[in-house]
Parts: structure tokens; C-alpha cells; sequence
């Protein structure tokens, strides 16, 4: 319980996974369950990652979580600017220009879970605290990977529900307020782990 309840309050936190559910849910059922597939699967990585012990292996390299910090920023500046710039496109209605190609849903989640250096904490830091050191490691570590797996597609599932009950998708103007506000939250947040990461391997540098 204390597990799952972690779990919970990781997920409650609002990050890019929750701007790019909303963002698919407003576009589509189909868009939506993509995105949710490739957030599952960018955490069955760190799943196998975890469970492989390379996860660990990694943190224990100095700079490494600020490298992965890096790649995780430049995902999420792609990201903003592309989800930023379809929602400047869309508030062009009058535009005869053809809509630019954006980055399926399935490739955002994964991209962004993938390179989540939060995900990578998460796995090898709160983890580790209820796995314990006994015969049944394995067995444990599988387990609760698998009830972080199931417990996020249940979470995002749920999201989704609600934005498609509420009726957000029927509305133009609120597929492009989140496209706006997502993307320039994305660009934000891209930045500030962008910016802390160079700071952090200046200084591990100097």
C-alpha cells in the first residue's frame, strides 16, 4: 500500500505525461491510446533497465543523470516547440497552407518517458526501498515494476475518460489552448532541466 500510494502521488504531479495525455486526448481516442502506449512503454524500459541493474550502474556514473538530464531537456524542447507551434497553425483558420507533420503519439510518450530522468529516479531511488534484500528480490522488483506498468495505464486511462466524458474534444478552442499552454509549459520545463544539468556538469567540470 505504501508502494502504490508513492506511485500515486508520483503520477499526481503535473509533468509532461499529463500535457501530452490531455494534449491526445482533445485529438482523438486512437491519438490518445497511442500516447498512452508509448508512456508505457518508454517505463517498461526503465523497467528492464531496473531489473537488469542498469539503472543503477548508470547513477553511479558522475554525470551520467545530467547527461540523461539533457537528452530528457532536448526531448521536451522538441516537444513544446512542436505542440506550440500546431497550436499557433490551428488559430490560423483561414491558412490554405497544409498543417505540418507532428510526431505520433506513441514516439512522444516514449521519447519523453524513455529520457524522463524523474523515471530514472523514481526506479532507482523510491524502488529500491521496497524491494528489501532477500531470496525473492527478483520476484518483488517484477512485480512492482509490473504494478507501475498497469497502475499508470489505469491513471492515464482514466485521464482520458474524463477529458472524453467531460467533452474537451468536441471544442476547438480547448485542443488549442492545451496545445499552446502545453507546449510553452514543455519549453519551460525543457529549459529548466536544461539549463540545470549544464550548470551541474560545469560545476562537476570545475
Amino acid at each position: 500500500m505504501a508502494f502504490i500510494l508513492a506511485l500515486l502521488v508520483t503520477l499526481a504531479v503535473p509533468g509532461p505525461d499529463l500535457i501530452l495525455v490531455l494534449n491526445s486526448a482533445t485529438r482523438g481516442a486512437r491519438e490518445a491510446a497511442s500516447t498512452t502506449l508509448g508512456i508505457l512503454g518508454g517505463l517498461t524500459l526503465h523497467t528492464l533497465l531496473a531489473v537488469a541493474g542498469v539503472t543503477a550502474l548508470i547513477l553511479s556514473i558522475p554525470g551520467a543523470l545530467d547527461i540523461v538530464q539533457v537528452l530528457g531537456a532536448g526531448v521536451l524542447l522538441w516537444m513544446g516547440y512542436s505542440m506550440l507551434r500546431s497550436g499557433l497553425r490551428r488559430t490560423q483558420v483561414a491558412s490554405p497552407t497544409v498543417a505540418p507533420r507532428t510526431p505520433t503519439g506513441f514516439v512522444r510518450g516514449f521519447a519523453t518517458n524513455a529520457t524522463n530522468p524523474k523515471a530514472l529516479l523514481f526506479f532507482a531511488a523510491i524502488l529500491p526501498q521496497f524491494i528489501g534484500h532477500d531470496e525473492h528480490t527478483t520476484i518483488r522488483t517484477i512485480t512492482l515494476c509490473a504494478t507501475i506498468i498497469l497502475g499508470s495505464g489505469l491513471w492515464w486511462g482514466l485521464t482520458i475518460l474524463l477529458v472524453r466524458t467531460c467533452g474537451l474534444q468536441r471544442h476547438a478552442w480547448a485542443d488549442r489552448a492545451i496545445a499552446l499552454l502545453g507546449g510553452a509549459a514543455l519549453l519551460l520545463i525543457g529549459g529548466g532541466l536544461l539549463a540545470t544539468a549544464i550548470h551541474h556538469l560545469m560545476t562537476i567540470g570545475s
